[in-house]
């Protein structure tokens, strides 16, 4: 089922939102300064309709479009505004709300100063047999815990947030958005529809950042847990 904020209407003419490094899964929020004259045009647009958006990430190893705009990942995250603020020289500062995963590959001509795309949702597949994902689930966990242990070992709040989170898909989104920092990696989560799937290259990705920062401690560097804000 579409998410209730998600009005399958607002598909057919979806606008994009194109970022380097940046990537909206489903059921996180990401705060967004806009300042670029096509993008408030964007703001303004979304405003006045469903106030949906898509975020997509710019990917500069593929060559442009047949408009010669920049290429972009396929898969996008869907959010909705749920907060806007407009500045009095007319930018912005937005919280989006991630609410689904979308393929967006049928852009519109150019028609307007932001892209647009007829889009589909892309849906969890999930396994004949749920408790199949309980060992991914537990790695995930355990993963977490250890990163959570590095980086604040007397404050167990987002752990307990974590462990609270019974759906393994969500699970899976809030741990690629709040603790992976190399952006392909949660463009490789967002675009993964299989649920166990997503928990495995999830947990992958945080064991590769355990390991380099185990190695790497006596540099200084910390690990980190958050999701940052962006500009466009």
């Amino acid at each position: 089922m579409i998410h209730e904020d998600l009005p399958p209407e607002a598909l057919l003419d979806l606008p994009i939102f194109p970022l380097p490094g940046t990537v909206l899964l489903p059921r996180t929020f990401i705060s967004l300064h806009i300042f670029e004259p096509r993008y408030r045009a964007m703001m303004e647009d979304c405003i006045e309709s469903y106030r949906v958006m898509a975020v997509a990430m710019v990917d500069p190893d593929a060559p442009p479009d047949r408009w010669d705009r920049p290429a972009l990942h396929p898969i996008a995250g869907v959010g909705v505004l749920r907060r806007s603020a407009r500045l009095p020289d007319g930018r912005y500062n937005i919280v989006l709300e991630g609410l689904a995963r979308a393929d967006i590959r049928q852009e519109h001509s150019p028609t307007k100063l932001y892209r647009r795309a007829q889009a589909q949702i892309l849906r969890d597949v999930w396994p004949a047999d749920p408790a199949t994902l309980n060992p991914a689930v537990t790695s995930l966990r355990a993963l977490c815990s250890r990163a959570l242990t590095q980086i604040s070992p007397t404050d167990s709040e987002i752990l307990e947030g974590l462990n609270a989170i019974q759906d393994p898909s969500r699970l899976a989104d809030m741990v690629a958005a709040a603790a992976i920092a190399e952006a392909i990696e949660r463009q490789r989560a967002l675009a993964e529809p299989k649920v166990l799937a997503r928990l495995e290259l999830v947990s992958g990705a945080l064991g590769a950042i355990l390991l380099s920062h185990h190695d790497q401690a006596d540099d200084g560097k910390k690990l980190g847990w958050g999701i940052s804000p962006g500009k466009a």
